[in-house]
């Protein structure tokens, strides 16, 4: 985990608050309640913390990480085995939504910084926003931009039908971001 994306994470998880370096993985499966069985088996075959554990009306969510990824990779494998499923049988990301918003004008930015979780957009500052299904590919795209391009995470929501990821920083580094959380989508 990137260090923003960490200290995102610590700030707005339930349980065990992660850092920067330590690997995590994110799922999100329906039904809903079958995220408790799937925490207990993760936490039970591996050296892993859990930071969420989620129930909405349509998907439960989790997100697991610890220092060692060989012990997050050994966690998500118990998880998928207790879905007898496989990494290549998960929803691929979907990108719903994809924009760049250049020289934010300054009424605008307060009105982002309203609704922000993370650092503050400041006006003539260039923006990029994704809208992604599954929600937990936000982490995917967080941590692919901030590890490449100097950007600021503004805002991210990782329940839901869908993600929503918006980051900021001069213009060169948010389009190098935004090129960069996209990749991070395809890898």
């Amino acid at each position: 985990m990137q260090p923003q994306w960490a200290a995102y994470v610590a700030q707005t998880c339930q349980g065990d608050p992660p850092h920067a370096g330590m690997a995590q993985i994110y799922a999100e499966v329906a039904p809903a309640n079958i995220v408790f069985s799937l925490v207990d088996v993760a936490l039970k075959a591996a050296s892993v913390r859990a930071g969420l554990q989620v129930v909405e009306r349509e998907y439960g969510t989790l997100e697991l990480h610890g220092e060692n990824p060989a012990d997050v990779r050994e966690a998500g494998a118990a998880v998928l085995g207790k879905l007898k499923t496989t990494l290549a049988d998960r929803t691929p990301p979907e990108v719903v939504a994809d924009e760049v918003v250049t020289r934010v004008d300054p009424n605008q930015a307060q009105l982002i910084n309203r609704m922000r979780v993370a650092n503050l957009l400041l006006e003539h500052e260039t923006m990029f926003l994704l809208e992604i299904t599954p929600a937990g590919y936000v982490a995917a795209a967080a941590n692919g931009a901030e590890k490449t391009a100097p950007v600021k995470l503004v805002y991210a929501a990782m329940l839901g039908a869908t993600g929503r990821l918006i980051m900021a920083g001069r213009e060169a580094e948010a389009v190098e971001g935004h090129r960069a959380a996209l990749e991070a989508l395809r890898a």
